[in-house]
């Protein structure tokens, strides 16, 4: 049993820690060794390790790391299947269900904050999806360019476009969809999401230093190439798979289709993944800011994995 983790006295239940923070900051070694110690087992919170055959470029823990540790949802849906934080929610919170009923604590590790969120927070009831809607605007996103999709959403929903990237195809198309769904938009249902969570929990960021948190980046970008990422891509490309694929018009896996189409050299599309991936840590470390209520453990170069489960222990047998 979970023994160090502190149990909440009205109900009963272990708080659940989640251990989130920008991309290349260190949360897989850290929720594998707060595994180890609390007797728990890692449910993954990324929306893109959720796909099978996208490995390399979602740093997705490897299979030693799965087999020391038991891993949940990961591997579990097709590149061409859907997956919204609605449905990531109740397949989170039945893992949890699943885990705790083997005495085990759930430990939840990623980045991806609007699943946290969703799991936390919940999520609102009129989120739903229609699959010919989400077809046409994947169709016009080919047709017309992200540009434009960018600035319809500018224009019914300017509060929650200005937190979302130019680039963001998937998550711009996303809140289209449930505007023509639900004919409101997107941040008005977010503002009426549940806020009572489902069980106890403690958030974790874990950040540090930019320029370290860069360099690692930098390292991380060149372990993937080293690791075959190309050679990933170009097999689920091979496979059937194709630009307008919501799981491959992510971070890693798009620089790479660009190089593989002639668009760039083999050098520049590492540098251009690095400078992606630098991007997108800072809007991670923004987010996470702005709409977690959590506990920020900064690390340099001196603090080891031991310091940092310490920390988080600690906490979660203290109020």
């Amino acid at each position: 049993m979970a023994g160090d983790a502190k149990y909440d006295s009205k109900q009963s239940q272990p708080i659940i820690p989640f251990i989130v923070g920008p991309t290349a900051v260190g949360k897989t070694a850290t929720a594998i060794e707060l595994a180890k110690l609390l007797d728990g087992e890692i449910i993954s919170i990324d929306s893109r390790q959720v796909y099978k055959g996208l490995d390399v470029g979602t740093a997705k823990p490897t299979l030693r790391q799965q087999k020391e540790i038991s891993h949940h949802l990961i591997d579990i849906l097709k590149p061409t299947e859907q997956i919204s934080a609605g449905s990531y929610r109740e397949m989170a919170l039945a893992a949890v269900a699943e885990i705790q009923s083997r005495g085990k604590l759930p430990i939840f590790v990623g980045g991806s904050g609007m699943y946290v969120k969703a799991v936390v927070q919940g999520i609102f009831q009129e989120s739903l999806t229609d699959k010919s809607v989400r077809e046409r605007l994947k169709s016009e996103l080919e047709r017309k360019g992200i540009a434009e999709l960018y600035n319809r959403l500018i224009d019914i929903d300017p509060e929650l476009a200005v937190k979302i990237h130019l680039n963001d195809a998937k998550r711009i198309t996303r809140a289209l969809e449930i505007y023509e769904i639900t004919g409101k938009p997107p941040s008005e249902h977010y503002k009426k999401q549940e806020t009572e969570s489902p069980f106890p929990n403690r958030i974790f960021v874990l950040t540090m230093e930019r320029k370290n948190l860069y360099q690692r980046i930098n390292e991380r970008v060149d372990q993937m190439i080293r690791d075959g990422l190309v050679a990933e891509v170009q097999a689920l490309l091979d496979s059937g798979l194709r630009k307008n694929l919501d799981s491959l018009l992510t971070l890693g896996y798009r620089e790479v289709i660009g190089y593989l189409d002639g668009d760039c050299s083999h050098d520049e599309m590492i540098e251009n993944i690095k400078l992606n991936t630098r991007h997108y840590a800072k809007r991670q470390l923004t987010w996470f800011r702005n709409q977690l209520e959590a506990i920020w453990i900064a690390i340099n170069s001196q603090t080891t994995i031991s310091n940092i489960t310490g920390q988080i222990i600690e906490s979660l047998r203290t109020d």
